[in-house]
């Protein structure tokens, strides 16, 4: 069975405003090196001292959240003064009534290339462990942020409020470990970031449901997420966006021979974010063999594919 979701924010709440506004001059980050040896086996002139690891990047909370029934998504943004390479982070909040549920890409880690502007991938992972979430971001093709000091989305943790728990006023959150890797520093070096909420800094953001408004509630552009779990078996879910002036939408899942095996979605849509279940079953509901699949969503004016792999 298919199933279709419309998260368009008529019916999701979302509170405050999509900003962070962080403060993040493109100055030099510096940090203390604790290499005790350099790449060819030399001893480290450098070691404990200050050095410069390349331009600032910051990362703060928006002071809001998008409560969907019983799953509450909090918005940790960036600001990229020079192209990022992947990022690292440990999320600690205050609430026991909040259980980690999966975490997505912002648009920071969704519109990726590599040092030639080619269109590439990252990675995301999420896992909880005894008292944080692990939070990690990485490629194998050379991916990178665009680097150009705005603003923007870095990542969307979810969170599921416990049966019969009240959604509490305020969470508190802090990073325990923040690494940016930049593109300019020496690979061993690990972070450039410059600004974000530690544990004698934490930041306590609002859950209470403010309204919307209605400009923020629709996407700006086209966008393709990465599904969601990937490898999955036996489902798994795809989302993507749709800006104001909605066009003929498909949705295709292709084989690795380029077959289609089934149609999603095929009609107009009106604005909005839309996630898609696939129960790895081609149109006549038989189940698929595992492998490596492809989805595509196009319109009039948009194309873009991405890859899943289902085992089974």
């Amino acid at each position: 069975m298919r199933k279709l979701y419309s998260i368009i924010l008529s019916t999701v709440f979302i509170v405050s405003g999509a900003w962070a506004d962080l403060d993040c001059p493109a100055d030099s980050s510096v940090h203390v090196d604790t290499r005790t040896m350099l790449p060819d086996g030399s001893p480290n002139p450098t070691y404990g001292q200050e050095i410069s690891t390349g331009l600032c990047g910051c990362i703060g909370f928006v002071d809001g959240a998008i409560v969907d029934g019983n799953e509450v998504t909090f918005i940790i943004r960036m600001v990229d003064n020079e192209p990022i390479r992947g990022i690292e982070l440990d999320i600690y909040h205050d609430s026991d009534v909040l259980t980690y549920d999966g975490v997505d890409k912002g648009d920071k880690l969704e519109n990726v290339t590599d040092e030639d502007g080619n269109p590439r991938t990252m990675t995301l992972l999420g896992n909880y462990l005894d008292d944080r979430l692990k939070v990690l971001a990485y490629s194998t093709s050379r991916a990178r942020t665009a680097g150009d000091g705005t603003e923007g989305d870095l990542v969307h943790v979810t969170y599921e409020l416990a049966e019969g728990e009240s959604l509490p006023s305020t969470v508190t959150f802090y990073l325990g470990l923040a690494n940016l890797p930049g593109t300019s520093m020496d690979p061993e070096l690990l972070n450039v970031v410059c600004g974000y909420p530690d544990q004698d800094n934490a930041i306590t953001v609002s859950t209470s449901a403010l309204g919307v408004d209605d400009n923020e509630s629709i996407p700006n552009q086209f966008a393709l997420h990465q599904n969601y779990p990937n490898p999955f078996n036996p489902s798994t879910q795809i989302s993507f966006d749709i800006p104001e002036g909605g066009e003929y939408i498909m949705l295709n899942i292709y084989n690795i021979l380029g077959q289609n095996v089934s149609t999603l979605v095929n009609g107009v849509m009106n604005p909005g974010r839309y996630t898609m279940d696939w129960n790895a079953t081609d149109e006549i509901g038989n189940p698929v063999a595992s492998g490596i699949y492809f989805y595509e969503l196009r319109s009039e004016s948009f194309t873009a594919r991405k890859k899943m792999l289902l085992i089974r």
